[in-house]
């Protein structure tokens, strides 16, 4: 006998509620300060994308927003988190959405984390220029390294989640 809806609600709730924290602690505990102090490099975007691909495209984007979000709050970088939100969100949107487009496509499939980190990092570009001008906009080579580096680790990740079939746990 299958799972209910309401058992397959519950599951993915608590999936996003566990996500959003693993991506809160790797964000906000596991961090490397840029630069000039205006932002930092993070582990949290890995649990975000790996979570946009196993769990679909708004749980990946709400885990996103709130582990990125509440991080910039609680390190005391509030100014940002609007454009955490912004940035997670699309990210996460992306990267679930694409997914599900080339899901059946072996390898292709894993060029939506790289996608959905593309729009993070355009994002923070945005963000960068409009708060701090074109000096900044040096602080998006940082972010490009965090966004591409956590794609190449979510992937083997969501690989060894799939094999041992938690991913159609969530997936069905």
């Amino acid at each position: 006998m299958g799972k209910s809806r309401e058992n397959t609600l519950i599951a993915k709730m608590s999936a996003v509620a566990v996500f959003g924290a693993l991506s809160f602690v790797m964000t906000a505990f596991l961090k490397i300060p840029y630069a000039g102090g205006a932002g930092y490099f993070n582990f949290g975007d890995i649990v975000n994308l790996l979570a946009s691909m196993v769990l679909g495209p708004l749980e990946g984007a709400l885990i996103g927003i709130l582990g990125g979000a509440l991080s910039d709050l609680f390190l005391g970088f509030g100014v940002y988190a609007p454009w955490t939100v912004l940035a997670k969100g699309l990210m996460g949107l992306t990267t679930g959405l694409l997914y599900n487009v080339l899901k059946n496509k072996n390898i292709l499939r894993f060029v939506s984390p790289f996608v959905g980190g593309t729009f993070e990092v355009l994002a923070y570009l945005l963000c960068y220029y409009v708060l701090l001008g074109q000096e900044g906009i040096v602080n998006s080579a940082f972010d490009c390294v965090q966004a591409y580096g956590s794609a190449i680790l979510a992937i083997p990740l969501f690989l060894a989640l799939d094999k041992a079939k938690v991913v159609e746990r969530f997936r069905n």
